[in-house]
């Protein structure tokens, strides 16, 4: 074989590695795996440059009640928005590529979940991780495992609302 690759209609030739890191989030009492997150090296460039988006994902945006900074924040993250519509990105970060404010950063993050346009998903690192509602747009190969990902995303994030915090006396 020689050392240069050329490729055809019927030999295709990807000049990369699939390289993913596993973050995985366990209960501290029970030792019970939460989720797992699959993120690709941040520096590797797979994938830039697309999303599927859908007509219908479109309509919904444009009848929710968010405003125009709330707008530029799900902007920001979907340019960030990786396979299987997981999204890493610092409220620094954000605030840094929108010119917004970090609290108010906060806030359009929250009126994003509460409007069902992300999920908080577990914590990469120091970061948090979002996920983009696949019946708006949806990047990677598995649309269908993606969605009901999602809606354990949700149901985890609405369990743990009902947590109260019971403090030692």
């Amino acid at each position: 074989m020689s050392d240069t690759s050329t490729a055809s209609a019927d030999n295709k030739i990807i000049g990369f590695k699939r390289e993913l890191k596993y973050i995985t989030t366990v209960d501290a009492e029970t030792g019970e795996v939460i989720s797992h997150v699959k993120m690709r090296d941040k520096h590797k460039k797979l994938g830039v440059g697309w999303m599927a988006t859908y007509k219908h994902g479109a309509e919904i945006l444009a009848t929710l009640p968010l405003t125009g900074e709330q707008h530029k924040v799900l902007w920001a993250l979907i340019a960030k928005l990786d396979f299987d519509n997981y999204i890493r990105v610092s409220q620094a970060d954000l605030a840094k590529c929108t010119g917004i404010e970090r609290t108010h950063i906060a806030r359009a993050i929250k009126a994003l979940i509460t409007n069902d346009v992300i999920v908080e998903g577990p914590r990469a690192g120091l970061h948090k991780t979002y996920r983009l509602n696949p019946n708006i747009g949806h990047k990677g190969s598995n649309i269908e495992q993606t969605v009901v990902e999602y809606e354990q995303l949700k149901q985890l994030q609405e369990q743990t609302l009902f947590l109260i915090p019971v403090m030692p006396h």
